[in-house]
């Protein structure tokens, strides 16, 4: 991994969200909560329809972080995030993140962002941990 300083960016990620990828990572995860998996039901409920799992945001943020440090984010990573809104289906959702600063251990502490054209939908600190050079 290249040693992040602040103001570096990862290049970002776009996806589309379709009721098939929540569909599938209902199967995977185990969970078919039906605010997610079952749109007559979803329809009743205080989003209109049916949502993503925040998890499964949460994955392509780890996808896009893990893109970005050649896979160091699963190594050592951390991340905290608060859910400012829903994913809906259909929406194309936006994740980037940026160093803000770098600990005197040399950890990188990063922003990170998932948008929708319309809204927020999460921000977050991830902190990478990276090896600095003896006598840096």
């Amino acid at each position: 991994m290249m040693a992040l300083q602040p103001g570096n960016a990862a290049p970002s990620l776009e996806r589309v969200v379709t009721q098939d990828i929540i569909d599938r990572y209902a199967e995977a995860s185990g969970d078919h909560n039906p605010i997610h998996v079952d749109p007559d039901y979803a329809a009743k409920g205080p989003f209109g329809r049916t949502i993503a799992h925040g998890l499964m945001t949460l994955a392509y943020a780890s996808v896009m972080l893990n893109r970005w440090t050649d896979g160091a984010f699963d190594q050592c990573g951390s991340i905290e995030v608060a859910f400012t809104g829903p994913v809906y289906v259909g929406e194309t959702i936006r994740l980037t993140a940026g160093v803000d600063t770098v600990d005197e251990d040399g950890t990188a502490v990063c922003t990170l962002k998932c948008t929708s054209a319309e809204r927020q939908i999460l921000v977050g600190t991830v902190r990478l941990p990276q090896q600095t050079e003896k006598g840096d």
